[in-house]
């Protein structure tokens, strides 16, 4: 019994020692400084009457110091994609603004008086109202905007433009921002194309198209954000120039002896073969030829990238014309094609072993240069294994297929394993570079890293969600972007530098697959191309002005300028931009105080700031309103929690009371404990 008395006691000690532990620790850093813009944004709401518009108030608070979280809540509903979104816009904003994301928390409310259908077209006015409040700007009362924000910076199409204007028009709007390229926009209750410039005239309000995110807060707010002309230097370091000069010269070669060697083959040829592989020829030709005039422009991974292209087709006109040259194609195609397979499975094999040798070694020390010629590896390493994996189920195709269907498959078969062996030899080379390149750069923050793929991850989730929702079939990508959240998962719960590299390379791609559908959808692909050039130019020069080593964007940027296809230069834009946006979090480098030349924000006294746990379960139904259109419809709760902001920070501290009354405490506790083990020494 009395030691049960004294264990008792110990007890006690321990629990009111560890209460008052946290409660000395729980004290989260206060905010110094913070920044709130109000902004009146258009959705669109479903009744039985058909679709309408409606207005709600986007109130955003910027606070300083942070920890780059994103708090987002919605009254009475919100999409899922609204959520994801908003953590974009913080991204994009700060970006634009100069300041380390990291350093800020991000309150972000929305207020409708009834049920937001549709996507993320608030996003763009969420970027815009985070941006002003970052540099201390009020946007006008009469001002409104649409567009989803897009990775590049761009002020992405969205639907239902007609009803958010009239919308905004009754809400005293005067001046209206849309998406450049949706002036001639689809009214969704009739289906018909509607002059948004002219409705607007008549409804009394000014719409104006803007195409970055950067252009919509210059008219909302006349502060002047960037010069409307940027001039992007590309330009390399001497060991990556090397680099360049020696793939173009190894490409080059190929690409020229597997020419000889097509064209000699040829002769032994039927007409219609002959002339298949005569057009794969003269399309090799025709990149060999561009390449020489990037080469001599000074434009060495456009150059190699065509070489490239020219050595894989000449290489595959070469081998099917050997194979078809022969009394026995359907072998000499299985044999070619396993061979390449081999070859390819051999080298990807290295490359792995290499890339988790590597990274899980040195993870705690890489730099900004390896890391982005570690993902250049690394998206090579999957498509590689992407086209090998076809090569073989095409092999598996033709055993069982008649000779016709055979040669068909076969002729695939090793089309593909051919582009995956020149793709694992370009997974190799990045890869080597990276190891070679450990002191280059400056160190990035891992946790950060992690953090921000999880964060593209979920972003291009919900622009997937988006996209399905206007009716669009990206089976493919949305099964890519499931995979990534797979492998993003695991790779956070490991640790997995290799995982996370996986996933961030499916997630940009997926990304740039996404935006360039969308833009298909809406037919504003040529509309936004010299923007997102010009937005993406915008982003990169930030990263220079913060001596960030630039080497990813600027390869995928030089090559994409030498372009011709819309949606090919897109996306090479938006995959140019997702990794800047990268470099700009994991290194750190920006401003991490507030603006304080300009006169907005507010120095913070003690106060409490309400934030808003949002939990959202989907739905999705399908109404009929002239044509079908798949409607999400989301259900949220909602968990207030208070946070307390005062005008002090610095390290952790607990208050002289609650320091007198642990030290009270603790002096009874152990006058206690001193009791009882005087009375159990006395006892026999």
């Amino acid at each position: 019994m009395k030691l049960h008395s004294l264990a008792a006691v110990i007890l006690l000690a321990t629990l009111v020692l560890n209460h008052v532990s946290l409660l000395a620790t729980s004290m989260e850093p206060l905010y110094q400084w913070t920044s709130t813009v109000e902004l009146q944004v258009p959705g669109v709401a479903l009744t039985p009457n058909g679709y309408i518009g409606t207005m709600s108030k986007l109130i955003v608070t910027v606070a300083w110091p942070g920890k780059g979280i994103v708090y987002f809540s919605a009254d009475p509903l919100t999409e899922l994609d609204t959520q994801a979104a908003a953590r974009m816009a913080a991204l994009i904003a700060s970006i634009l603004a100069g300041v380390n994301y990291y350093s800020y928390d991000y309150f972000i409310r929305l207020e409708s008086n009834t049920s937001i259908v549709g996507g993320p077209s608030a996003s763009g006015a969420m970027a815009v109202a985070i941006l002003a409040a970052l540099r201390g700007i009020n946007v006008p009362t009469n001002f409104s905007m649409t567009g989803m924000v897009d990775p590049d910076a761009t002020l992405g199409p969205v639907g239902g433009i007609p009803q958010k204007l009239e919308a905004a028009a009754r809400a005293g709007v005067k001046v209206f921002v849309i998406p450049i390229g949706e002036r001639y926009s689809t009214d969704l209750n009739t289906g018909e194309k509607v002059d948004i410039v002219a409705l607007g005239r008549e409804l009394g309000v000014n719409v104006i198209e803007a195409s970055t995110i950067a252009d919509a807060y210059e008219i909302a707010t006349g502060d002047k954000l960037t010069p409307k002309n940027v001039t992007l230097d590309i330009s390399y370091p001497p060991w990556l120039v090397s680099s360049l000069n020696e793939s173009i010269n190894f490409y080059k070669k190929t690409a020229r002896s597997n020419m000889t060697c097509a064209e000699e083959a040829l002769s032994g040829l039927s007409t219609s073969l002959a002339s298949s592989l005569v057009d794969i020829l003269r399309d090799a030709k025709h990149n060999m030829d561009v390449g020489t005039k990037l080469e001599a422009a000074g434009k060495l991974y456009a150059a190699a990238s065509r070489y490239f292209a020219a050595a894989i087709e000449t290489t595959y006109a070469c081998n099917t014309a050997k194979a078809y040259s022969s009394t026995n194609p359907l072998q000499v195609l299985t044999k070619l094609s396993m061979s390449y397979i081999n070859e390819t499975t051999a080298i990807l094999q290295n490359v792995e072993n290499k890339f988790n040798e590597s990274l899980r070694a040195n993870m705690t020390s890489i730099t900004d240069v390896q890391l982005q010629l570690y993902i250049a590896s690394m998206t090579r390493l999957l498509d590689a294994n992407s086209s090998l994996n076809t090569a073989s189920a095409l092999l598996g195709i033709a055993e069982k297929a008649a000779s016709y269907q055979a040669l068909q498959a076969l002729s695939r078969a090793l089309q593909a394993a051919i582009y995956a062996y020149y793709r694992a030899l370009t997974a190799n080379h990045w890869l080597t570079l990276a190891l070679q390149a450990a002191d280059d750069g400056e160190p990035i923050n891992l946790d950060l890293l992690y953090r921000s793929v999880e964060t593209y991850t979920y972003f291009a989730e919900s622009a997937v969600n988006y996209l399905q929702t206007l009716g669009v079939n990206i089976a493919d990508t949305a099964e890519q972007i499931a995979l990534a959240k797979d492998v993003i998962q695991r790779g956070m719960e490991r640790r997995d530098p290799v995982k996370v590299l996986q996933a961030l390379a499916y997630t940009v791609k997926g990304l740039a697959d996404v935006n360039s559908q969308l833009h298909a959808v809406f037919n504003t692909g040529i509309a936004v191309l010299d923007a997102s050039k010009r937005s993406l130019s915008v982003l990169l020069q930030r990263l220079a002005d913060l001596n960030v080593t630039l080497i990813l964007p600027l390869l995928y940027t030089e090559y994409a300028d030498t372009l011709v296809d819309v949606n090919a230069k897109l996306g090479l834009y938006v995959q140019s931009s997702s990794y800047a946006l990268l470099l700009a979090l994991v290194a750190n480098k920006q401003a991490g105080t507030p603006i304080t030349a300009l006169q907005g924000g507010e120095k913070c006294s003690s106060e409490t700031m309400t934030v808003t746990k949002t939990t959202t379960i989907v739905n999705t139904t399908t109404t009929t309103v002239e044509k079908t259109i798949t409607v999400t419809s989301t259900t949220t709760t909602t968990e207030t929690i208070s946070k307390t902001v005062a005008g002090e920070t610095g390290s952790t501290r607990s208050s002289p009371t609650l320091q007198l009354l642990s030290y009270v405490l603790v002096a009874g506790i152990a006058l206690a404990v001193g009791v009882a083990s005087e009375r159990m020494r006395r006892q026999p």
